[in-house]
């Protein structure tokens, strides 16, 4: 009889709890999240704050102000964070209760997911689990924390080479996968490439939630192919506007003698004659280097990619030449220019041709209602505001929301507020208008009560109107001693730095947004260094950054070309085309993100 499987971690809060052991928050294990270390606990199914603080030994305000988002009540697999002592660290071996152990181990170059795991005979879920920042890339240097059966610890030498290679896997210790997992996301997570994966599959072309893979193991597969001397500077943008299969080939190693070819068609102003591009094609240039760097990143997939670059010059009369060149009608996918009547007319084209035409350019766009063709690569406006609107109201349940406007203020987010309190009325939640002249003071939150739960959310979205809001806010937080509080904002919020941004930090501020790009992030780190090494030089700081776009579009696109079905989780935008309104003919991407500046400079990024 097989017994359900709980997490390493789980399954020792769940024997604390039947022995009726108390722990404090230092027997927790440590996560490391932005270069700091933090105790963390997930929240077992039907556990309540006062089950949580009597069981942890800290009091609900201690709870709160390391954990803002607890005022809005528990979710069972909520992830709680507790900062660590100052210069606190966990020692091998070092074991807790039920015969489990923490150890620390710190990843050395070449190591794998996969291998560390092994080496501990632990699982990499358990292992990605206990640290899920793994997800985004290991790298030489970082600090894993692992919770392990003290029975195991024997068979694993802490501090050794946990590099070294596995026994491979035995029939019937196969990889479930999870829902919305790709071919890529396993295989990265695991140390190997999409077609040694795809190789251990034989059969399996589209992934499903609840299937079996087999996974190689690391030792009998060899390491991915080095670029040769021809990928070390891939070609930006040749003379004439395209890049041959040939030329493409010579820079990603891809065989361009076999059928099955992803092809795409990169029609963009690039300007390519102007004598001194302008600052909007050298951004679509950079968007098409963080297309190639996609590319590359695929080489090993073992079907052959096909770029083609077309220079619209940002002319109509040049769509229309493209459009009658006979070459165009070779590829599967083409990535359309941000101009509504060029996008019109390849729509049409891809629509007498059967290609797909994605616009990742034109937000406001409806040319997908009507043309089945096209794919509309941003979450349309109105959809964007009602999901945003619906997971706002979600997160506000067990708070008061309380909006705030002022007299010389923008107050420019009318349907937003408007499409807010409607949710809000038809759950019950009351809500209250505060109303000022020039700025918001503490004296004009004093009649609000200090024992209950608010969320604050100014009508206007310009960074000026916020910096005349949240300070009275955090001083009132503060004179009232810890009455529980986060304040809701708004996409272009996310681009707010300096005091601003700290103040966000500060007050557990929420905002929703089509993308979101985490400079912290491992994953975008790598990017950024990969794409320095290849053309010279770092991205355009700005936001959206077109370099992380033409990445992530590239690595949705080569995959959707593949037939791997799912949403793709990017490191700045995120592609979900899984569903479209009733009535709508054409795709559009229904992904949004709520991103959570939380205090001590965490953020959290959701893919609703």
């Amino acid at each position: 009889m097989k017994i359900p499987r709980l997490s390493i971690l789980a399954a020792l809060m769940l024997a604390m709890s039947q022995a009726g052991v108390s722990a404090s928050v230092n027997d927790l294990p440590v996560r490391e999240v932005n270069g700091r270390n933090y105790h963390y606990y997930e929240v077992a199914p039907k556990e309540t704050v006062y089950s949580l603080c009597h069981r942890l030994g800290i009091s609900k305000e201690e709870l709160v102000k390391s954990n803002p988002t607890v005022a809005d009540g528990l979710r069972s697999g909520m992830i709680l964070f507790f900062p660590t002592e100052e210069g606190e660290k966990l020692t091998p071996g070092n074991a807790g209760a039920n015969g489990v152990s923490i150890i620390t181990h710190k990843v050395e170059k070449g190591q794998t997911i996969y291998g560390i795991a092994t080496h501990y005979g632990i699982s990499t879920q358990d292992l990605i689990a206990q640290n899920p920042i793994v997800s985004e890339g290991l790298k030489a240097g970082q600090a894993l924390h692992l919770t392990i059966p003290a029975k195991k610890i024997a068979a694993a030498s802490v501090g050794s080479d946990a590099s070294t290679a596995p026994t491979a896997q035995s029939a019937d210790s196969g990889y479930i996968v999870k829902k919305k997992e790709t071919f890529y996301s396993i295989a990265n997570a695991h140390g190997i490439s999409v077609a040694e994966l795809e190789a251990a599959n034989p059969g399996i072309t589209i992934l499903k939630e609840g299937q079996v893979l087999s996974i190689p193991s690391v030792a009998s597969v060899s390491a991915p192919a080095q670029a040769d001397s021809t990928a070390t500077t891939v070609p930006g943008l040749p003379s004439g506007g395209t890049i041959s299969v040939d030329e493409f080939a010579a820079a990603s190693g891809v065989d361009t003698t076999a059928v099955n070819t992803l092809s795409v068609a990169v029609v963009l102003p690039f300007m390519l004659k102007e004598e001194t591009p302008s600052k909007s094609a050298q951004r679509y240039t950079e968007f098409y280097k963080g297309f190639l760097l996609a590319a590359d990143s695929l080489r090993n997939n073992g079907v052959p990619v096909k770029v083609t670059v077309y220079d619209t010059e940002g002319s109509t009369a040049n769509v229309h030449k493209i459009i009658a060149d006979s070459t165009l009608k070779d590829h599967r996918l083409i990535i359309a220019p941000d101009n509504a009547e060029q996008l019109a007319l390849l729509g049409e084209f891809g629509r007498t041709n059967g290609i797909k035409v994605l616009n990742n350019f034109i937000v406001r766009d409806e040319t997908y209602r009507t043309n089945p063709a096209v794919m509309q690569g941003n979450i349309p406006s109105a959809m964007m505001l009602d999901k945003g609107a619906d997971a706002m109201a979600e997160r506000m349940a067990y708070s008061t929301p309380v909006f705030i406007s002022l007299s010389d203020g923008a107050n420019d987010k009318g349907d937003f507020l408007d499409a807010l309190k409607k949710r809000l009325d038809a759950k019950g939640i009351a809500y209250k208008t505060i109303a000022v002249d020039s700025h918001l003071s503490l004296s004009d939150l004093k009649s609000l009560p200090a024992d209950a739960t608010y969320s604050f959310i100014p009508t206007s979205g310009r960074q000026s109107d916020l910096n005349r809001i949240l300070p009275a806010i955090i001083e009132w937080r503060d004179e009232e001693i810890m009455p529980m509080v986060k304040v809701v904002g708004y996409p272009e919020w996310i681009t707010y730095r300096g005091e601003t941004l700290d103040n966000m930090h500060n007050l557990n501020t929420i905002v929703y947004s089509r993308f979101f790009d985490d400079e912290k992030a491992a994953r975008t780190r790598r990017i950024e260094q990969n794409f320095k090494k290849w053309y010279g030089g770092s991205m355009e700081n700005a936001v959206p950054r077109q370099g992380l776009l033409g990445f992530d579009t590239g690595m949705f696109v080569f995959n959707y070309l593949k037939g791997v079905q799912g949403a793709y989780n990017g490191v700045q935008n995120s592609f979900d085309f899984t569903s479209s309104p009733e009535g709508v003919e054409g795709d559009c991407n229904v992904s949004l993100y709520i991103i959570n500046f939380r205090p001590g400079g965490m953020i959290e990024k959701i893919n609703l």
